[in-house]
C-alpha cells in the first residue's frame, strides 16, 4: 500500500492521457522527456552527491564515484482545448531527485504541473512551474544549472500573466504574478512562517528581444521580486535581476546577474536564508555568464563561469560565504534520440571564519531523449 501510495503520481501520469482523450477530440496529449544516466567522479565531496551546489568537504583522498539516473525525466504536454480567441495547454512533468531514498528506488519528484491560457501576445499561467525572476540558465550536464554559484530563480506554484508587444522585429514583454512563499516555520509553531505572513510572494520582469538581422537577436530583462515571512520574528525577501541573452544561428552567450537577501528558497545566497542567531536575513549578490556554441549538428560546448558571494557580515563562523563553479562541456549527438556528453567542473567554496572546500567533478552523461 506504501508502494502504491508514493507512485500514485506517477500512474496518474500515465493514465492522464486516456482520461483526456475522453474528453474531447480536439485535445492532444504528447509525451516527453528524456533517459539519462550519469557518471561522476570528484576529488572532493560535493554537496549532493549526484548533482553539486557546493563544495562541502575534502572527502577521500582517492576520490568519490557515483552512478545515478535519477534525473530521468518523463512530462506530458495537453494541447488543443480552447475557449474564445484563448488557446489551453497544460504541462506536467517529473523526476526522480526526491531526497532520502535508496540510490536505486527513487521516488518521482514533481517539476512542472500547470495550465497556459494563450491568445498568442497574452497569456496566463496557473500552477507550479519555473519563477518570473532571472528566466535564464547555462547548459550544463550538472542537474542543477549553477544555483548556489551565481543563478537563482526555482519552481513554485503560481498564478502569473504574461503580455507581449511585437513591433516588427522586436519584442517587449511585462510579466508578474503572485507566488507561493517558500520557507520553514522557524518559531516553531507548526506554522510555516511563509503562509503564516497572509501573503504571496510578488514577482515581475520587463523584458525587450531586439532582432539584429538573419538568425540573430539581443534579449534584456530587468526583474524583481518580494516576499514575507511572520513569526516571533518576521523576515522580507527580496531581489532585483538584471538578465542578458545575445544569440547567433550557432552561438550564444547568457548571463545574469542578481543582488537581494534571504534567497534560499530562489537558491541564491549559496541555499542560505536566514541567521537564527542575529535574526537577520543573508545578503547576497553574484552572477553567471556562458557561452555556447553549436560546431555542428552533432556537436555543441559549452564554457561558463558562476560566482555566489554572502555578505560576511550577515554570516556566521562555518556558513558558506563565497562560492565560484568554472565549467565547460561537450556533448556529441550520436543519433536523433541519442547522445552523450562530458563536463568538467571546478567548485571553489569559502566558508566564513573556517578552511575552504575544493572539488574537481567529472560528469559522463549517456541521454536518450524522446
Amino acid at each position: 500500500m506504501k508502494i502504491v501510495k508514493r507512485f500514485a503520481p506517477v500512474l496518474l501520469l500515465l493514465c492522464l492521457p486516456v482520461f483526456v482523450l475522453q474528453a474531447g477530440e480536439k485535445t492532444t496529449v504528447t509525451p516527453y522527456g528524456y533517459v539519462k544516466l550519469d557518471a561522476i567522479y570528484e576529488t572532493g565531496a560535493g554537496s549532493h552527491g549526484n548533482y553539486v551546489l557546493w563544495a562541502k568537504d575534502p572527502g577521500n583522498s582517492d576520490g568519490i564515484f557515483y552512478l545515478t539516473a535519477r534525473q530521468t525525466r518523463l512530462g506530458i504536454k495537453l494541447k488543443g482545448i480552447s475557449f474564445g480567441k484563448f488557446n489551453v495547454t497544460g504541462r506536467v512533468e517529473v523526476d526522480f531527485h526526491a531526497s532520502g531514498v535508496p540510490e536505486n528506488k527513487a521516488y518521482n519528484f514533481m517539476r512542472h504541473a500547470f495550465l497556459k491560457a494563450s491568445n498568442g501576445s497574452f497569456s496566463i499561467i496557473a500552477g507550479q512551474t519555473s519563477d518570473i525572476i532571472s528566466p535564464l540558465f547555462p547548459s550544463t550536464l550538472n542537474y542543477t544549472v549553477a544555483w548556489g554559484s551565481g543563478n537563482i530563480g526555482y519552481r513554485r506554484p503560481q498564478l502569473s500573466f504574461r503580455q507581449d508587444w511585437k513591433t516588427g522585429k522586436n519584442i517587449f514583454t511585462l510579466q508578474a504574478g503572485i507566488m507561493r512563499t517558500i520557507t520553514a516555520d522557524y518559531d516553531g509553531d507548526g506554522i510555516n512562517d511563509g503562509i503564516a505572513s497572509g501573503m504571496p510572494t510578488f514577482q515581475g520582469r520587463i523584458g525587450a528581444k531586439f532582432g539584429l538581422g538573419a538568425n540573430a537577436s539581443l534579449q534584456l530583462g530587468f526583474s524583481a521580486h518580494y516576499g514575507e515571512s511572520k513569526g516571533l520574528v518576521n523576515y522580507t525577501t527580496d531581489s532585483i535581476n538584471v538578465d542578458f541573452l545575445l544569440a547567433f544561428a550557432k552561438f550564444k552567450i547568457v548571463a545574469e546577474y542578481f543582488q537581494g537577501k534571504n534567497l534560499g528558497a530562489f537558491l541564491g545566497g549559496i541555499v542560505q536564508n536566514i541567521n537564527t542567531i542575529t535574526n537577520r536575513e543573508i545578503e547576497a549578490k553574484g552572477y553567471f555568464v556562458n557561452a555556447q556554441a553549436a560546431l555542428s549538428p552533432k556537436l555543441s560546448f559549452s564554457f561558463g563561469y558562476g560566482m555566489d558571494d554572502p555578505d560576511d557580515a550577515t554570516l556566521l563562523a562555518g556558513m558558506r560565504a563565497k562560492n565560484t563553479t568554472l565549467f565547460g562541456n561537450f556533448v556529441v549527438k550520436l543519433s536523433p534520440s541519442l547522445k552523450i556528453g562530458l563536463e568538467i567542473s571546478n567548485w571553489i567554496t569559502d566558508y566564513f571564519n573556517t578552511a575552504q572546500q575544493k572539488s574537481l567533478r567529472f560528469q559522463n552523461s549517456w541521454i536518450f531523449t524522446f
